[in-house]
């Protein structure tokens, strides 16, 4: 039985506030195409330079898989302090719904991921050291890629002709943000049917609701966890983390949360939280851990504000 909670799907529709990254990226790079439509991301390059290629940080934008970009959303302030501290930081866009539906984004996550570790070398960027990086719908999908790319996409598509979908979609370390993890236990309201509509049609409600519920596809194969959840969250229940992290290392997955105490949906706000934790040094330091790096932290960093 999944997690319960009125205000979840709030998640899907939430206006996070707005935070440009202060870096100039590199606008527009076309990853893919699907749908009939082109597939986007922004380039953020890392302030650190050394002979050694740089780890890759994917940052997956939030606003409900119905609208927004990367960089209207929250989640890209994490590009303002990955960059300084030497990672290639790649802000994508994906289809939306409902004109899209599941598992149409989770598929245009994959394809960039394949995307760069293909052309990693125009970017210096290390094919093997690639992060994902999400925050409420994109953490989600943070999730969802990342789990799936231990099972269906750890190799390339079966029979790909582009040379792109031969690559690997697995990655090496997941940061999810204030992301669902668990639609089961409660009936799905229009816009989880939205989303999921063909596979409730094909597969009925509860089996689609389990199928999209990344907790369901945990593996040990899995690359390890970081989650990030305000225990204030209005949208996403922070219960929705503390069950995910469970179930991770249950399946022998590491798995750290970082707790905001009184922090509300989208980070945002948090800079506004008495008391909030300095999560982005943390979640740096958590990220040169995965990966193996070493470079500088601190740059970038929002101050608090008293």
């Amino acid at each position: 039985m999944g997690l319960a909670a009125v205000s979840l799907w709030a998640a899907f529709f939430w206006g996070a506030a707005t935070l440009l990254p202060a870096a100039k990226p590199e606008e527009g790079i076309v990853y893919g195409e699907a749908g009939g439509e082109k597939l986007t991301m922004d380039y953020y390059g890392p302030g650190q330079t050394s002979g050694r290629p740089h780890p890759v940080a994917i940052i997956i934008h939030g606003g409900g898989f119905t609208r927004g970009t990367s960089r209207n959303n929250s989640e890209a302030y994490c590009a303002d302090f990955l960059a300084p501290a030497g990672y290639a930081v790649f802000s994508i866009n994906y289809r939306l719904a409902p004109k899209h539906p599941y598992p149409a984004m989770v598929e245009d996550v994959e394809r960039a991921v394949r995307f760069i570790r293909h052309n990693a070398k125009k970017w210096n960027a290390d094919p093997r050291r690639v992060a994902l990086v999400g925050g409420s719908a994109g953490g989600y999908l943070s999730s969802m890629a990342g789990l799936r790319g231990g099972l269906v996409s750890s190799k390339g598509v079966p029979g790909a002709k582009d040379r792109v979908d031969r690559e690997s979609a697995r990655v090496q370390a997941v940061v999810t943000l204030f992301g669902p993890s668990d639609f089961r236990g409660q009936p799905a309201p229009e816009s989880l049917k939205a989303l999921l509509g063909p596979l409730i049609v094909k597969k009925g409600e509860e089996a689609a609701l389990a199928e999209a519920s990344p907790v369901m596809h945990i593996s040990r194969g899995a690359p390890p966890f970081l989650l990030i959840h305000g225990d204030r969250d209005e949208a996403v229940p922070f219960a929705q983390s503390t069950h995910f992290q469970a179930a991770l290392k249950a399946a022998g997955v590491p798995c750290d949360l970082i707790l905001i105490p009184n922090g509300p949906h989208a980070t945002g706000r948090w800079h506004k939280v008495t008391g909030v934790p300095d999560w982005e040094m943390r979640m740096i330091e958590w990220l040169n851990h995965a990966l193996g790096h070493r470079g500088p932290a601190g740059e970038g960093i929002r101050p608090r504000e008293p």
